[in-house]
């Protein structure tokens, strides 16, 4: 039998919250401090991890389809702006590497080591078979990786998925050198409530609240995430609007498409205040101490800049 366990805001802790509504029969909560939504109720870690490692995906077309083709044009523009935030190569630890579609644009390229961790069994094994990759199966704690390994740690569209945010930041700036890029995918959490809430969303789905929840736990803002980077030690330093992934009819792309590229320019022009974009992909950086910046060598040198 399941057991639910009581959740906390990632940012404020224990801190009153309202009812929001509900999915999945999971209760969606908000934050009164923060304002950050968040499933307020729902399995164990533990129980959470499992599905993840086993039932998740289900097959290997279910990655190829949503992993590859949907995702193949976002997942090669943020390796194209990896690749220029560190130009020298170096590192690079994909985490919740899902098809390993973004690691293999690193391939071939000069001064770039990639490797992956994924839970799912079965994308862990497309990503190795389809393109050859050093991915391990599991979470990033479990790798046990030396302090100050990576000079860049991605995670792109996984990191809502996860039960334990605040740990897991931690351990990324463990394992990334001083000087290192965390790039960082997520919704927009002012497009998921457009798309996903209301009375278009009961209209055409029947349900008051779409957010996928029991994948998804935490529906982050821009302010939330840098709140708890900022606590687990890293700065942003800066960020993009990002599109939704590429499905549907022909027509349908075409709006998906449109409406990207209204709210990128809205993004731009207001330097990300007004983010109705459908995600939003964040860099931040792992400080230099005093020491490291007077011998600094694969450094990726990224200035602080917002909306880039």
């Amino acid at each position: 039998m399941t057991k639910c366990v009581k959740t906390e805001c990632p940012v404020c802790g224990p801190a009153s919250r309202t009812s929001v509504g509900e999915c999945h029969n999971l209760p969606i909560v908000r934050c009164d401090v923060c304002q950050l939504m968040f499933v307020g109720k729902c399995s164990t870690v533990d129980e959470t991890e499992e599905f993840f490692r086993n039932e998740h995906v289900d097959a290997e077309e279910t990655t190829q389809l949503h992993y590859v083709s949907y995702r193949s044009d976002s997942l090669q523009r943020e390796a194209a702006m990896v690749q220029r935030l560190v130009p020298n190569g170096g590192r690079l630890l994909d985490v919740g590497t899902a098809s390993g579609y973004f690691l293999k644009e690193f391939q071939g390229a000069e001064g770039w080591n990639v490797e992956g961790v994924e839970p799912s069994a079965v994308s862990t094994n497309f990503a190795r078979d389809q393109f050859g990759l050093n991915v391990h199966q599991g979470y990033l704690p479990e790798q046990n990786y030396p302090t100050q390994t990576f000079d860049v740690v991605t995670s792109l569209d996984a990191f809502n998925c996860h039960r334990t945010p605040n740990e897991d930041l931690a351990e990324i700036f463990r394992v990334l050198k001083p000087g290192g890029v965390f790039a960082l995918e997520v919704p927009g959490q002012n497009y998921r409530m457009l798309t996903g809430s209301g009375m278009l969303c009961r209209l055409l789905f029947g349900v008051s609240l779409r957010l996928n929840a029991g994948v998804n736990f935490y529906f982050y803002t821009t302010s939330s995430l840098v709140a708890m980077a900022s606590r687990a030690g890293l700065e942003m330093v800066e960020s993009h609007p990002e599109a939704m992934p590429s499905h549907g009819s022909l027509p349908a792309r075409e709006l998906k498409t449109a409406y990207f590229h209204a709210t990128s320019l809205l993004y731009r022009i207001t330097s990300g205040k007004i983010h109705y974009a459908p995600k939003e992909f964040l860099i931040f950086r792992k400080p230099l101490s005093a020491a490291d910046a007077d011998s600094s060598g694969n450094v990726s040198g990224v200035a602080q800049k917002h909306a880039a």
